[in-house]
């Protein structure tokens, strides 16, 4: 497998490196699926469209603020 580094804000950076390794490889996995979603799209694929689409799909399958949060704390 190939390393890209993505910027994310400084909160997020934290979390990440406090969160369990197991959990890391969840969300590794699941950007890895978005990321290629997003780039097989043709270039001329609105992202934030996209972004909007993918949060409703997410809202939908009762994916909450408050459960992604609890994903990153610590175990």
């Amino acid at each position: 497998m190939d390393r890209i580094v993505i910027d994310v804000e400084p909160a997020t950076a934290s979390k990440w490196f406090t969160t369990s390794a197991k959990l890391r490889s969840e969300i590794g996995k699941y950007v890895n699926d978005q990321v290629a979603a997003i780039i097989d799209k043709k270039e001329d694929t609105d992202i934030f469209q996209f972004l909007k689409e993918l949060r409703l799909e997410m809202k939908e399958k009762g994916l909450t603020q408050e459960i992604l949060d609890d994903m990153l704390k610590d175990e």
